[in-house]
């Protein structure tokens, strides 16, 4: 009964860990979604409300940390058990700066007192909502255990750069044809770059999930199409 009792609090300890991730994932998605929309409808307001929601963030990843170590000092879990606890450490640090990333969104817009440009924040606002939709895609490959899912998100990763690069070239653009909106578009800049580095977590959280379901590291060549160094010079 002392056997039963012991399996069942570590099985509860395990679906903790797994909630908690889920309801972090969920988190950081509302963030990135209230921040785009602040952006769209340019509410400094609204914008000030969701950097306060970021707290929530860094409290379950303090949450999630503390009771890995706790499963890892305690149980010693093996095989596809110790596979679930280590990636629950990356993939909750990896959601912290997401909801980093995505506040930042929302830092941006709070401060703005300048006019920013329709145009590119119309397409900023639609390449945010395609990483909303990689992150439900993770989440789901998460709960599901699902590694066609999790390749599925990562993949998408590519659309994502082009689409940074495409915006990048037109702010680019914008501020030598119109020096007056150089102010604006460099905050368009900042945001659309915070969105690309979310696309990146997902990936790496993709990566994790493979791991958890296969036991193997994902060996998948970058589909990346972007010329970084060109966007640098």
């Amino acid at each position: 009964m002392m056997k039963d009792h012991i399996v069942s609090a570590y099985d509860a300890q395990l679906e903790l860990v797994n909630s908690n991730l889920i309801k972090m994932g969920g988190l950081v998605e509302d963030q990135l979604r209230n921040s785009l929309q602040s952006l769209s409808n340019k509410d400094t307001s609204f914008a000030e409300q969701i950097i306060f929601d970021d707290h929530k963030i860094n409290a379950l990843e303090k949450e999630i940390d503390a009771l890995t170590y706790k499963i890892i000092a305690m149980r010693q879990p093996l095989a596809n058990d110790l596979r679930v606890v280590l990636s629950a450490l990356s993939i909750s640090n990896d959601l912290e700066r997401m909801g980093d990333h995505a506040t930042n969104i929302a830092k941006r817009v709070a401060n703005v007192k300048i006019n920013l440009p329709d145009a590119p924040t119309i397409e900023i606002v639609k390449m945010g909502e395609d990483v909303q939709f990689m992150i439900k895609q993770v989440l789901d490959s998460f709960v599901k255990k699902s590694d066609k899912l999790a390749i599925k998100a990562w993949d998408s990763d590519v659309n994502i750069d082009d689409s940074y690069l495409n915006i990048y070239r037109e702010l680019l653009e914008t501020m030598a044809g119109n020096p007056d909106t150089i102010t604006g578009c460099s905050h368009l800049l900042s945001i659309a770059k915070n969105i690309e580095r979310i696309g990146d977590y997902v990936q790496n959280i993709a990566e994790d999930i493979h791991f958890i379901v296969t036991g193997q590291a994902l060996e998948r060549k970058s589909e990346k199409r972007i010329n970084w160094e060109e966007i640098n010079q």
